[in-house]
């Protein structure tokens, strides 16, 4: 069996932070265990590297394609929930927005049992690995290896700039930077793209970082369970075509699978609920009640609207612009934000693709919350995942106000000389029918977070150290960590929570 000091499990956002910065010291070994392949067919390549073309790159080898188990109070629907399957992961599949979160979502943790998590302590951490282009805030960092580009400087849609205008017209402010001191406002992202292309974890840190030698990726290795001394992490066990094979952790093992991922191995290592483990027979080595829980998502949906005239041909990542919005005075920072996109995603390889502007409202602060749980003991079996989309009616009650909200935009001046019909919702659903659509229509954000809760109460799984309770030399760095997941596109704080647990690592291993 081999052995390194470090194993990271998941090669995708996180555990590329994580593997790159701990592979920085030269006289440690760390090896990163990635369930998929680092060849891609050529096609799925073009489509990962191409912005816009994002949305054709799910539902292909590289997505896990997990889907939710009927959701209640979806009218019974299956949501998909695609996740990235290579090196670099889910970078690989989102849509780009470089969203880091309002203040107080990190002063909420840090005021909800995890200090040295608030805005100001993470602050840093956004700063070290950002290279952002311009100078729209004075907080962002300049340098890093994650390139955070400005839209605004490369050629925008015309849409997107009625957008903007519309949601001035309706009297919502201007937001220069959705990352700066307000993020409150109608403005263009910032974006991770380099030189026209996805600026993956892959290409950010990954890739550069396997030129030193002390750095090893393990790919098509799919991490079945932990392996421990006691309760000491020692090392992982993985399929690899079909096989069974062990490596091994000298001093820590840290687990950076993603929301979904990082609880079923947990579970599947005897790390979780006690009865129900003992219920598939998987023997119970910490009672730990919170894996798996706490999990969530934003949930979005489309309003949809044919154009009266051509949209020019997409250049960047076709959603530009977005305004981030409380649903009323009392939120401390926006609990909602609308999307745009100019055309529709998933038909961007079609020879005539529709000439349609989608509005996309979501719930950014979910008060909603289901689980992640095994389906079997079966280490290959895919897990049962409920986000349990819009249990809680002030989730369903805003995202029906949001729908209201996208139509009044679209009937702005601004959009005038834009907007030929709305289609979906379309005629069918009024105005006071606009809750039938939000059950039939609501779909995930693909912002999955919270299944491994940092925290220091009975339900968390995770230390402020994000050590699992109850285990020696084993972490979690990634969503799963996130006590509530931040109000906007989360791959940024993702990244954070990486960059600041590989500092956690080091110190603990400083001599």
């Amino acid at each position: 069996m081999d052995r390194f000091d470090y194993v990271v499990v998941g090669g995708g956002s996180a555990g590329c932070v994580v593997a790159a910065r701990l592979s920085e010291d030269g006289d440690v070994g760390v090896a990163v265990l990635e369930a998929g392949s680092r060849q891609i067919p050529p096609q799925v390549a073009h489509d990962i590297a191409v912005p816009w073309r994002m949305a054709l790159v799910q539902n292909t080898v590289v997505d896990w394609a997990y889907e939710s188990v009927p959701q209640p109070h979806l009218l019974g629907r299956r949501i998909r929930e695609p996740r990235g399957r290579l090196p670099g992961g889910t970078s690989n599949l989102y849509y780009m927005m470089y969203i880091r979160g309002h203040r107080s979502d990190y002063d909420n943790w840090a005021y909800n049992g995890c200090p040295g998590w608030s805005y100001d302590d993470v602050l840093p951490y956004f700063q070290k690995f950002e290279d952002q282009e311009d100078d729209t805030s004075p907080l962002a960092g300049k340098g890093g290896p994650l390139r955070v580009a400005s839209v605004a400087r490369h050629e925008p849609n015309p849409t997107s700039q009625a957008f903007i205008n519309a949601c001035l017209e309706l009297g919502f402010p201007p937001c220069d930077d959705f990352n700066g001191p307000y993020m409150e406002g109608a403005g263009w992202h910032h974006v991770n793209i380099k030189d026209g292309k996805r600026h993956s974890m892959e290409a950010a840190y990954l890739s550069p970082a396997l030129e030193r030698k002390n750095l090893s990726l393990i790919d098509g290795a799919q991490a079945t369970r932990l392996l421990f001394d006691g309760r000491r992490c020692t090392g992982v066990e993985y399929d690899r075509n079909g096989t069974l094979e062990r490596i091994g952790a000298t001093r820590e093992v840290v687990v950076c699978a993603g929301a979904i991922d990082s609880p079923k191995l947990l579970l599947l290592s005897g790390i979780g609920n006690g009865d129900r483990l003992a219920a598939l027979g998987i023997p119970v080595l910490v009672d730990l009640p919170g894996v798996g829980e706490n999990f969530h998502n934003h949930v979005l949906i489309p309003v949809v609207c044919v154009a009266s005239k051509p949209i020019p041909t997409p250049r960047n990542n076709m959603s530009e612009v977005a305004l981030f919005y409380k649903s009323e005075p009392g939120w401390p920072g926006p609990d909602m934000q609308m999307g745009f996109v100019h055309g529709d995603p998933n038909q961007a390889s079609s020879s005539q693709p529709p000439n349609v502007m989608v509005m996309l409202p979501g719930v950014v602060r979910p008060l909603s919350r289901g689980w992640v749980r095994l389906a079997s003991a079966d280490p290959l079996a895919k897990p049962l995942i409920n986000p349990n989309y819009l249990a809680v009616d002030a989730d369903y009650r805003r995202l029906t106000d949001a729908v209201r909200l996208a139509r009044k935009i679209y009937a702005t001046r601004a959009f005038a000389e834009w907007v030929q019909t709305e289609v979906a919702p379309g005629t069918t659903f009024p105005d006071d029918r606009l809750g039938d659509y939000v059950r039939q229509a609501a779909d995930s954000y693909h912002h999955q977070a919270g299944s491994c809760r940092m925290g220091e109460d009975s339900m968390a799984v995770v230390d402020p150290h994000l050590r699992v309770r109850g285990i020696e030399s084993l972490r979690v760095a990634d969503a799963s960590v996130m006590p509530a997941v931040p109000s906007g596109n989360c791959h940024a704080g993702i990244v954070m929570i990486a960059e600041k647990t590989a500092d956690l690592i080091k110190a603990a291993h400083r001599s």
